[in-house]
């Protein structure tokens, strides 16, 4: 962080007078005098509501004193020289005070350093007392993060082998992410139970991997020489799992679900459950429980917005908080007894058995899975990336029309003006793409799904349209509610045929 240091010559003052006249000149200036050693005073000037203190050490030695001011607060610049400034006015007050000072004033200084010096190494031996209590309790000198680094060397791997495989790095291709594990319901639910397990090292683009992995790295700091690299592995491992099954659970329409979060969000439920905790020393402890409680509130509101898992989070940070609870009870036994190396073991009984109960009572239907696989096989056509963007297109824009034209509050004539300015428009687009796409290179059963989809988006165009001749009469043309129940007869009849397409 920024600094200025400069040596002032002071002939004619041992080090003992400079620092007696360096108290008169933080008075003088204002400042906080905060700690004292044999040779040095420090403290910080004073800061506002708009910039913040920098620290200032005075060293003296029989020649004279270097003075240093520093910013301490993050600061990667001292744009306005404060630094220089607090050096030179510290230099004038104490020139100031060398010149007026009186041999009371300069007495009474020599106590205040005493007084000051004594309260510094009380200061030390307490701040020392409390480090080693935390290092005793949460291990932090003790262990070295191999395990956390290993875990994230894994993710990166398989995000850099995915990368060449056509995962996208911005953009990803979820069918890819199937290929490599996804938690997608369809393969999981019908005997893919590993997937549990490998969608907690695989992400949806270098942002997802990159934010995960911090938050990771930022829990396991404390984590893993806490809790030991077996238990740790547990945790991450076994959150993640339940993360996945809340998931799959949550999500009945379907989820292809991949990502650390889970596991993260569990590992944040066992240091939140020990932080609750009187394993934790109570000088690091509140700090600590309140970033953690933050982050986790945070992270919770933020995942409300699309296309982000909370379900899994919460899976995750639940089944964290009870592990946690359980690791706790589980360290003060130990610490009055003999190691019970068998808890992780319990744990990890525990998920496998979960898991199974959940796996086996929701299976589903083997032909979703024949339809999964199919749809895997044939992502090997030249346009098939174009063929799913052009149907997850299609998708949007039908529900633009469709939750634009349900508007509950809408008259008879403003849903004429919807219909003509959003959801015919968007509907009319959504049924251009299906043909166009009729010219892709894809798949023989692409082209069965697509020419299903191209009858379905006329059909839901010529229903739109009735739907506007129907709002324009005022609800009243009998022949037309005739026309709009046909049409919305064929619709689910083509629904019905591409969900039993395989």
């Amino acid at each position: 962080m920024p600094k200025y240091e400069q040596v002032v010559p002071v002939p004619g003052c041992d080090s003992e007078t400079i620092l007696a006249i360096g108290v008169s000149a933080f008075k003088a200036l204002g400042w906080d005098l905060q700690f004292a050693g044999p040779q040095a005073i420090s403290g910080a000037t004073i800061g506002s509501w708009k910039t913040y203190a920098q620290q200032i050490l005075v060293q003296a030695d029989e020649n004279g004193y270097t003075i240093t001011s520093e910013m301490v607060r993050g600061e990667s610049m001292d744009l306005y020289k404060k630094n220089n400034k607090n050096v030179v006015a510290f230099i004038d007050a104490f020139d100031d005070a060398k010149a007026s000072i009186t041999d009371a004033e300069n007495q009474a200084n020599l106590e205040e350093l005493q007084r000051l010096r004594i309260l510094t190494e009380k200061t030390a031996e307490q701040e020392s007392a409390e480090a080693a209590a935390v290092d005793k309790a949460m291990n932090l000198s003790g262990s070295k993060l191999y395990l956390t680094y290993g875990i994230i060397a894994i993710n990166v791997i398989v995000f850099i082998l995915m990368v060449m495989n056509g995962a996208g790095i911005m953009d990803p291709n979820g069918l890819v992410h199937i290929k490599w594990g996804s938690n997608y319901m369809p393969l999981t639910l019908t005997g893919d139970w590993w997937r549990l397990i490998s969608c907690q090292f695989i992400h949806f683009g270098i942002i997802h991997l990159i934010m995960n992995l911090y938050a990771l790295y930022t829990v396991a700091v404390y984590l893993e020489p806490m809790l030991g690299k077996v238990r740790f592995l547990t945790a991450y491992l076994c959150t993640g799992v339940f993360a996945s099954l809340a998931s799959l659970w949550w999500h009945k329409e379907g989820v292809n679900g991949a990502g650390a979060s889970g596991a993260v969000f569990g590992l944040y439920g066992v240091f939140l459950a020990l932080l609750t905790t009187n394993l934790i020393p109570a000088a690091v402890r509140k700090a600590l429980l309140q970033s953690i409680v933050v982050f986790v509130i945070f992270n919770l509101i933020y995942g409300m917005k699309g296309g982000i898992d909370n379900a899994a989070h919460m899976g995750g940070l639940l089944s964290g908080l009870i592990f946690g609870y359980a690791y706790a009870l589980v360290i003060k036994k130990e610490r009055t007894s003999t190691p019970l190396k068998w808890v992780a073991v319990v744990f990890i009984l525990i998920t496998a058995g979960c898991s199974y109960l959940y796996l086996d009572a929701n299976k589903l239907d083997t032909k979703q899975r024949v339809a999964a696989e199919n749809e895997l096989r044939n992502d090997g056509s030249a346009d098939a990336d174009k063929y799913h963007a052009n149907m997850k297109t299609f998708s949007d824009l039908e529900k633009q029309a469709v939750d634009s034209y349900s508007d509950s509050t809408l008259s008879m004539e403003q849903k004429v003006k919807v219909i003509d300015s959003i959801s015919l428009p968007a509907l009319k687009k959504a049924a251009g793409i299906m043909n166009e796409t009729q010219t892709y290179s894809i798949s023989p059963s692409m082209k069965n799904r697509l020419r299903l989809m191209e009858i379905y988006a006329g059909y839901r165009v010529k229903e739109m349209e009735l739907l506007r001749t129907f709002n324009s009469a005022g609800g009243s043309p009998v022949d037309v509610t005739t026309e709009i129940q046909a049409v919305q007869k064929n619709i689910r009849g083509i629904t019905d045929s591409l969900n039993n397409l395989q």
